[in-house]
């Protein structure tokens, strides 16, 4: 059973500090073959399938669905 993990809604980053992933299309920003998939904590649309959180906590994750910053929850620890 894969964990669904609600990433964390922030307000637009400043470029010049973050990185920022979008998509023009509704597909998924990463894929892999972990049982942990992410998705937007606005709208709950998948941005990372069958990846850990660890593997690209320095970006953000902008949602082609509702267009939301996501950044990783600040619970995980790793």
């Amino acid at each position: 059973m894969t964990k669904i993990v609600k990433l964390q809604v922030i307000s637009p980053p400043n470029t010049e500090t973050k990185t920022i992933f979008t998509l023009d299309d509704k597909g998924v920003f990463l894929k892999g073959i972990v049982l942990e998939s992410h998705v937007c904590g606005f709208c709950g649309f998948v941005l990372a399938e069958n990846v850990m959180v660890y593997n690209y906590r320095d970006i953000i994750l902008q949602c082609p669905n509702c267009k939301s910053y996501n950044g990783i929850p600040k619970n995980d620890s790793f």
